[in-house]
């Protein structure tokens, strides 16, 4: 048991990558940990690897950008665990590497429903519920394309959802502060998630270019990121409110 010892805590996005390396810390921290994604088969595997008998850990199926569910989601895990105190949105799009002329509607749609409107629906019903608590914490996934444009890769969409993400942060947190609900978000750089590890693999160029932008010259480990969310998760936090933080090996420094 840890800093998060007999909280609760929703992680949408939880069934693989960032997600995952943050619901197996809550739950090493103490946490039950409720953890959504679209794909049924993925959380199940997700579930035992964050604990093989599945104690203090549920999954939950559930598109965020559709609201019936997002709502559903919640109610199922206050019902389980009797309460919610933290909500982490770490569910995303991936990144459309296509220039935006050639970007399509819906593709453009992918990214802003996801990141900003889902992350509205579950922030508002979670909010919903730690109001009624008297506090809580949420934290939003963002990234450092929150606030730059990134080199080497076509974007657009994605980084106008994420600056968007960092806005609803920043006013969320303004609304909720009186509530004694706290709401910051991450913004991670490159990591070694098993996409970037093997779009890498498969182009040595790009990497090269890449590390050469990073100070630190490598690629974050999630432990370490999981680490931070689990001390912005913390009720020992509470005069940290609607910030960004930057974890990005130095990137956005230059």
């Amino acid at each position: 048991m840890g800093d998060l010892d007999g909280l609760s805590a929703i992680v949408t996005g939880g069934g693989t990558g960032i997600g995952l390396a943050i619901a197996k810390r809550f739950h090493e921290e103490g946490a039950f940990v409720t953890i959504c994604g679209r794909r049924a088969h993925v959380l199940r595997e997700a579930v035992l690897a964050i604990h093989p008998g599945g104690e203090r850990v549920m999954p939950f199926a559930a598109d965020i950008t559709a609201e019936a569910e997002v709502v559903a989601l919640v109610e199922r895990a206050v019902e389980n665990a009797g309460r919610l105190d933290i909500l982490v949105n770490c569910a995303g799009p991936m990144r459309i590497h296509k220039p935006p002329e050639e970007t399509t509607l819906a593709e453009f749609r992918e990214a802003i429903d996801t990141n900003i409107v889902g992350a509205f629906l579950c922030c508002r019903e979670a909010g919903r519920v730690m109001m009624r608590q008297g506090g809580g914490r949420i934290i939003n996934l963002s990234s450092m394309s929150g606030s730059i444009v990134n080199r080497f890769v076509h974007g657009g969409s994605y980084e106008v959802s994420k600056a968007g993400m960092n806005m609803l942060t920043k006013t969320l947190a303004v609304e909720w502060a009186r509530h004694g609900i706290r709401v910051n978000a991450i913004a991670p750089g490159y990591y070694a998630t098993e996409p970037n590890v093997e779009y890498f693999r498969a182009h040595p160029e790009a990497a090269s270019q890449i590390l050469d932008l990073i100070p630190t010259g490598k690629f974050g480990q999630l432990d370490e990121l999981a680490r931070l969310a689990v001390f912005l998760a913390s009720p020992k936090v509470e005069y940290m409110t609607g910030s960004i933080v930057g974890i990005d090996g130095g990137y956005t420094a230059w």
